[in-house]
């Protein structure tokens, strides 16, 4: 009895000394492990960080080569050059609009500086249109241009000092997302300092370059502007022909989870109100997790989609602009849009933008039209703007021609050859109504041109000169 004590007092010695060393080596593993995790999210947070200021940086250079651009234009003698000029504004506008949108910022510094650059580019492609006709830059316009271009002066300059401040500062676009820790951080030290308690909005800008605050602001005391374009204020007075029953923030939340990654649920999401001429409930997935962010608006009248933005990067291009419309004519259709065609398109930076319209029974109703970003890398859509959509949709009568299409043909230059004709439903010049036309699509020499005729008078109502390039094509 008393030996088989004795080996079982030694026996337990040695089995905690084995449990220990067992203990030790798991830890050591797990050490390991978490220090391989850590080096692979600082690799990749890296990287991430590395887009994003690349991204700024393009932006600034695209804002300022519009900014040149549109001084030449204002200096330009001819109707030619000063058309060159213009179709450049618009394709950087369009490159530095798309660079800001990739940048995690607060969505009140984005949207207005967004638009801006949108209407940029949009006036300027109203510009080439109307000289493409023939006809050069009258007073208004040149008023106009005059506007935009000292308000893209200002924003140059606070872009430059921007940029010089976030390189001497440090900054980091990590911080713009702002996680619980930031905020923690900044209202730590503004206690430290002595100073009052910050709000989140508060600690939120605490923590991005001065100059980058004063954007949005600036953005938002620009003049109305009065062209012609998709994005013109003049145009968004007008009522949304779309409506429905008013939603609640708990409903959006609940429909913004059909457009999100699997897995999302709805108390991930944050809810503001924006108003505007379509006044939406903007519904936003913060950042984390690898994930970017994504912002959904749903109107706050009927819940229906007003746009959608994803904020992720760009990766090597793999598909084709074609590839491109299929993937945004099957989203469009898994979303709830009928009928729908795609016209349009152009390639950028690795994404392709695609102009969508409602057709029914074969009937381009061209002011119901939908933009879709489409990533070409995979094929995501990582973009939806439907507010033409949302603003002109609805149920029409009168498309039923009165003048044949042989009929319409004879009001068109005979030298055109006509590759395609068919009906649709245009704005009018003035953007006060609709007409529905016959449209000729046909080449003239080395040029293509659509023709409309109007479909109940005979006579031609439009021609526009299509633009095609490698990167897509344009209707001037």
């Amino acid at each position: 009895m008393a030996g088989r004590g004795m080996q079982m007092r030694r026996s337990r010695p040695v089995g905690g000394a084995l449990l220990g060393l067992l203990a030790a080596g798991v830890l050591a593993v797990w050490g390991a492990w978490t220090v391989h995790l850590y080096r692979q999210y600082q690799a990749l947070a890296y990287e991430l960080e590395a887009e994003r200021q690349r991204n700024f940086a393009e932006m600034i250079s695209h804002v300022e080569a519009m900014r040149g651009l549109m001084g030449k234009s204002l200096a330009a003698g001819s109707t030619r050059q000063n058309a060159l000029y213009m179709g450049e504004v618009y394709r950087r506008a369009s490159l530095a609009a798309a660079n800001f949108m990739a940048l995690p910022l607060p969505e009140e510094l984005g949207a207005a500086t967004g638009k801006f650059l949108n209407q940029i580019g949009d006036f300027a492609y109203s510009v080439v249109r109307h000289e493409a006709a023939g006809r050069t830059m009258d007073e208004a316009q040149r008023q106009e241009l005059a506007r935009l271009y000292q308000a893209a002066t200002d924003l140059t300059a606070t872009l430059r000092d921007t940029g010089q401040a976030a390189v001497s500062e440090g900054f980091r676009f990590a911080k713009a997302g702002v996680g619980l820790s930031d905020l923690f951080t900044a209202w730590r030290e503004r206690r430290a300092a002595g100073g009052a308690d910050l709000t989140q909005d508060q600690a939120q800008k605490s923590l991005i370059p001065p100059g980058l605050n004063q954007v949005g602001p600036q953005m938002d005391q620009m003049p109305v502007l009065v062209y012609d374009g998709p994005f013109s204020d003049h145009l968004e007075q007008r009522t949304p022909a779309m409506g429905g029953p008013a939603i609640t923030p708990e409903e959006a939340r609940a429909r913004a989870l059909a457009f999100l990654p699997e897995g999302v649920t709805a108390d991930a999401l944050e809810v503001t109100e924006r108003n505007g001429r379509v006044p939406v409930f903007a519904v936003r997935l913060p950042p984390g997790g690898g994930r970017p962010a994504v912002t959904v608006d749903l109107a706050r009248e009927g819940g229906h989609l007003v746009s959608y933005i994803n904020a992720r990067p760009a990766g090597e291009p793999r598909l084709t602009l074609e590839d491109a419309r299929e993937a945004g004519l099957a989203y469009l259709a898994a979303h709830g849009w009928s009928e729908m065609e795609p016209t349009y398109g152009e390639v950028a930076d690795g994404f392709a933008t695609v102009q969508f319209v409602h057709a029914p029974g074969g009937v381009r109703i061209y002011p119901d039209q939908v933009k879709v970003r489409v990533a070409l890398d995979n094929g995501e859509v990582v973009g939806v703007d439907a507010r033409s959509y949302v603003m002109s949709h609805r149920e029409r009568g009168g498309l039923t021609p009165s003048v044949t299409r042989e009929q319409a043909r004879a009001a068109v230059n005979p030298e055109l050859q006509v590759e395609e004709a068919r009906l649709a439903l245009i704005p009018t010049e003035a953007g006060d109504g609709e007409v529905l036309c016959w449209e000729f699509r046909g080449t003239l020499g080395e040029e293509t041109y659509l023709v409309y005729v109007n479909a109940h008078t005979g006579l031609e109502e439009r021609i526009l000169q299509m633009l095609i390039t490698d990167s897509g094509t344009l209707a001037l």
